[in-house]
């Protein structure tokens, strides 16, 4: 069998996993205001239940109306959250995956607007600069608080649930109590160590009492904090030992803290950090205190699971974003489900979502979180579909047409498929976009697609292919400006300055300092050249998830690039440009200059194209350039609409 460690049983008391894999907790916004279950949330559960997980662990879940972090999160603290609690137990094992619930208090890090006033926190200190201020907790409310633990794990038990998790992480209420940075008491619930560790074990010694030994429970900690003046992993340690003392079977050992920016790049790590990066905090607990502990961080390669487990470095191994990415993963991986596997590309569009109090997505997923509305059947009738152009919103639109059940042939007029992929792939860290073209590659050829790569589409074209429906996906072309005593002969494009096609100078000026201006000049800088960006808005790469903007942006000084933001080219001659920083002039030296400033629609075809009988529709960057993730989440929705049942069902509600 393949990955055989990965997909061997696992026992903890009464509960039996099949496999070593674990659904991490994912914050989705997809219940009600009320914290109730909705049919969106519950699809997004049960598709990965289906993919044959080992044990999902639900989204965090406030014990109370002061732990709420979010307007849009599971609640178990009133009497009607229990139904749809225990609904979406008993679904999950219908279809027999087991399920652990999180249990949470979000202490400062819990929205004023939906806690019920102003947050709460071991001491008053605000979570960073500018923050709302909490105020410290008093006696009582430390009891209250772990007895509303206490009472959630009860209804937890009663309601069906296989384990509980506590949470004691990533800046939330127990781990604020834990960390000097947030707690200053000079009670017994602060000044040193023993009396930081003693809300943590409170809790988990009520949970374990309220369970009585029915169930495991699992507590998710930080084992480094990675901010000014936190704990390191001596400190969380010795409290994974006090917890293994109380009684506590299961330890989940993440890092990092959701009340730093810096710090939260390890909560969620982007691509640029190394795969597994967490595990070594993990193996330490594992190497002193023993068996079993949960390993996380960016662990989605079969290979790299398969082989952390076989040597002994973690006993189970749990995954957020992969799953979310492809929720058949572990069927796919263990070769009971059919189709290629779809990999988290570590962008963190789906934590973007979150944090903006949006519903959960997917780059590269354009289904997740959207199950209920995909399953609606194949179209009829069975129809002869073309698709114009191979990047993203292409590929997608293809593959999802061919699914529903037509005749589709694909035309990119280049001899390669993915589009602006095939560039956006060259930087450092973004190789992962070329596993999105050789995933679509695997699915083309699965789903029987015809494909016709250097081909220049006419409208005759399509005719003479027999064509009833057309999807346009013809990208956008980089803008180009005129400066003012240039003859542009020193002035190339950052498409071909990316694919090695022009040569470059030592001295490279970068115009645009968005997401291609700023991987465009590390990459440049990387081959030993002398790079500097100007960018017209007051920062750079203003559009970046916020971990993976930090990262980029200190690899940019790392690297030497120099950066003016605020700045405008007035003139540029030979090796030199004039331009003006804040209303100041300066002459900057450059033998080429490299254009990042954005895009155009293409729409060549669509005049011509729109005016025949068949109809013809804009999907990706030529209806407006924008991302990865628009474009495919258009391919596929646009599809579904004017080809699938989802059209139909739309106009019928």
């Amino acid at each position: 069998m393949p990955y055989p460690t990965l997909f061997s049983p696992f026992q903890l008391k009464g509960l039996v996993m099949p496999n070593r894999i674990l659904m991490a907790a994912m914050g989705n916004n997809l219940s009600d205001a009320q914290g109730l279950l909705t049919r969106r949330s519950l699809e997004y559960y049960l598709a990965r239940a289906r993919g044959g997980v080992g044990m999902i662990i639900t989204e965090a879940v406030p014990v109370s109306l002061t732990a709420r972090h979010r307007a849009s999160g599971l609640c178990l603290f009133l009497p009607e959250h229990e139904e749809g609690m225990g609904r979406l137990a008993e679904a999950v094992h219908r279809e027999g995956g087991k399920i652990c619930i999180q249990l949470n208090h979000a202490g400062r890090l819990a929205d004023p607007a939906v806690c019920g006033g102003q947050a709460v926190c071991a001491s008053a200190l605000p979570a960073r600069p500018g923050a709302a201020m909490p105020r410290a907790m008093s006696l009582p409310e430390i009891q209250q608080t772990i007895a509303d633990f206490g009472r959630a794990a009860q209804r937890a038990v009663e309601l069906g649930f296989d384990a509980i998790e506590i949470h004691g992480a990533h800046g939330y209420l127990l781990h604020q109590f834990f960390s000097p940075r947030a707690n200053q008491r000079q009670d017994h619930f602060g000044r040193d160590l023993e009396g930081r560790m003693h809300l943590p074990l409170e809790v988990a010694r009520e949970v374990l009492a309220q369970v009585n030994g029915r169930l495991p429970v699992i507590y998710r900690l930080s084992a480094e904090e990675y901010a000014h003046g936190g704990y390191g992993l001596a400190d969380s340690l010795e409290l994974g030992r006090r917890l293994r003392q109380s009684g506590v079977e299961l330890l989940h050992v993440s890092a990092g803290t959701g009340d730093s920016a810096a710090s939260s790049t390890y909560v969620i790590q982007p691509r640029a950090l190394p795969e597994a990066c967490l595990i070594p905090f993990a193996e330490a607990f594992r190497r002193e205190l023993g068996p079993p502990v949960i390993g996380v961080g960016r662990i989605a390669r079969p290979e790299l699971a398969e082989r952390l487990l076989a040597e002994g470095k973690i006993d189970l191994v749990a995954m957020g974003r992969a799953l979310l990415a492809d929720p058949e993963w572990p069927r796919k991986v263990q070769g009971l489900a059919q189709g290629p596997l779809r990999q988290c590309i570590g962008c963190n569009r789906c934590i973007e979502a979150v944090t903006s109090q949006k519903p959960i997505t997917c780059t590269v997923n354009p289904l997740a979180a959207r199950e209920a509305e995909a399953a609606l059947g194949p179209a009829a009738p069975r129809r002869r579909v073309a698709v114009v152009g191979g990047g993203p919103a292409g590929l997608e639109a293809a593959c999802t047409a061919a699914e529903l059940g037509h005749r589709v042939v694909l035309l990119e007029r280049e001899d390669r498929l993915g589009g602006q992929l095939q560039e956006a792939s060259v930087p450092p860290h973004k190789d992962g976009l070329a596993d999105i073209v050789a995933y679509y590659q695997a699915r083309l050829a699965k789903d029987g697609v015809e494909l016709f790569l250097g081909q220049a589409v006419e409208p005759q074209t399509l005719a003479g292919l027999g064509v009833e429906v057309v999807f346009l996906a013809t990208g956008a072309q980089p803008l180009r400006l005129q400066f003012p005593g240039s003859d542009q002969a020193n002035v190339v494009g950052a498409r071909e300055a990316l694919l090695g096609r022009c040569s470059l100078g030592q001295r490279v000026l970068v115009v645009g300092g968005g997401l291609v201006g700023c991987e465009t000049a590390e990459l440049l800088a990387g081959q030993g050249r002398q790079v500097q960006v100007v960018e017209m808005l007051p920062e750079l790469a203003g559009e970046v998830e916020v971990r993976t903007r930090g990262l980029l942006l200190d690899r940019l000084y790392q690297a030497g690039v120099t950066t003016f933001t605020e700045t405008t080219i007035i003139s540029l001659q030979a090796d030199e440009a004039t331009v003006k920083v804040r209303g100041q002039e300066r002459r900057l030296k450059a033998d080429t200059v490299v254009l990042a400033v954005g895009a155009r629609a293409e729409r060549g075809l669509w005049e011509s194209l729109s005016a025949g009988e068949r109809p013809c529709h804009l999907i990706g960057d030529c209806l407006e350039p924008r991302n990865i993730l628009h474009a495919v989440h258009e391919g596929c929705w646009v599809v579904r609409r004017e080809l699938g049942g989802l059209a139909g069902q739309e106009r019928k509600a």
